[in-house]
């Protein structure tokens, strides 16, 4: 009797969690206002000498694609890779790797699958099929060239997914890290309140989702959980809406102490670049929270989250940290 008791107990507790789950999963996904200086920063950006895109296969048979800009001074073996923000694409770095060309690098800016022409918009298949992609695509460059070194930059949501490479496996494909005014996860002293402007996110849904993930679980992580600011006019070009799966693949995770810790212990050169002006980011965090790790940080004056990337004078100081570190 006491066992069908404890049964009846269990099963009942396990009915009412997996509806609160259910309940949890099925609320809907808010979408926020059109954020002006992330549109008008990014029409900004100079996308003249833009080349055309370039694929390779990855692992799963897909065609992935990028934008290739070859050194236009002497031959090189040193390769910027460019990853964009939230959102964005390839076009997005248009103007960092034609500098970087200009100077006598090989630049090459992704389209990060789920954006542009990689893939389903919005969407991968797994949680760690990014960092596959970015294997796959370092062994067809050294194809090429087998003595090329690399550099891995990154803006923004893309500068949280190369701390996120820093702390992993691939570190050791790259002898330089550098984060453009990163987002380095919603509980790092880093992020400013700008961010909850910029993205709406579905927090019961993600939730419901990463408790059933720790499970094992990896039902409905194809849903949408966070919804991105963008002007109507510019959703042919953009990405505004990012599945479970992506969101957790495609930055530097959701716990600030787990990032922060594994940077510590990278022991890799590291350089974060920071706007004075950015709207996202606080910018004196980075130097208070990341200097103490060895992490060079850089808060440039009368910069602001966009013009990072599209300021010339904010990517001449880019190009210096690579040439002097």
């Amino acid at each position: 009797m006491l066992v069908s008791t404890i049964i009846l107990y269990f099963l009942a507790a396990f009915g009412l969690a997996s509806l609160i789950l259910i309940g949890m999963v099925a609320t809907p996904l808010p979408k926020p206002e059109p954020l002006d200086f992330i549109t008008q920063g990014a029409l900004q950006i100079d996308q003249t000498s833009q080349p055309n895109l370039s694929t390779f296969q990855a692992r799963d048979g897909t065609h992935l694609t990028y934008r290739a800009y070859p050194s236009r001074l002497s031959k090189s073996d040193h390769t910027i890779l460019l990853v964009h923000g939230s959102s964005a694409q390839s076009v997005e770095m248009n103007q960092i790797a034609t500098s970087f060309a200009a100077s006598g690098f090989n630049a090459i800016a992704l389209d990060i699958r789920g954006h542009g022409a990689s893939g389903q918009r919005g969407d991968i298949a797994y949680i760690g099929q990014l960092e596959d992609n970015l294997q796959d695509l370092l062994f067809e460059l050294r194809k090429e060239n087998e003595n090329s070194r690399f550099t891995l930059v990154g803006h923004s949501l893309g500068g949280g997914f190369a701390a996120r490479i820093a702390a992993s496996f691939l570190n050791k494909d790259f002898e330089h890290f550098i984060l453009l005014a990163p987002y380095l996860g919603p509980s790092a002293p880093t992020s400013g309140e700008g961010n909850n402007a910029w993205a709406k996110v579905n927090l019961p849904r993600i939730i419901a989702l990463d408790i059933l993930n720790r499970f094992g679980v990896s039902i409905g992580q194809s849903l949408p959980v966070i919804a991105f600011a963008n002007d109507s006019s510019s959703q042919k070009y953009v990405t505004s809406v990012y599945s479970y799966r992506l969101l957790v693949n495609f930055g530097a995770g959701f716990n600030w102490r787990i990032t922060k810790s594994a940077l510590s212990r990278a022991a890799l050169r590291i350089s974060i670049l920071v706007g004075a002006d950015d709207e996202l980011m606080i910018s004196s965090a980075f130097q208070r929270e990341l200097e103490p790790l060895g992490i060079d940080v850089k808060v440039l004056p009368s910069i602001n989250h966009m013009g990072i990337v599209n300021q010339p004078h904010a990517i001449a100081k880019l190009i210096d940290t690579v040439n002097h570190p």
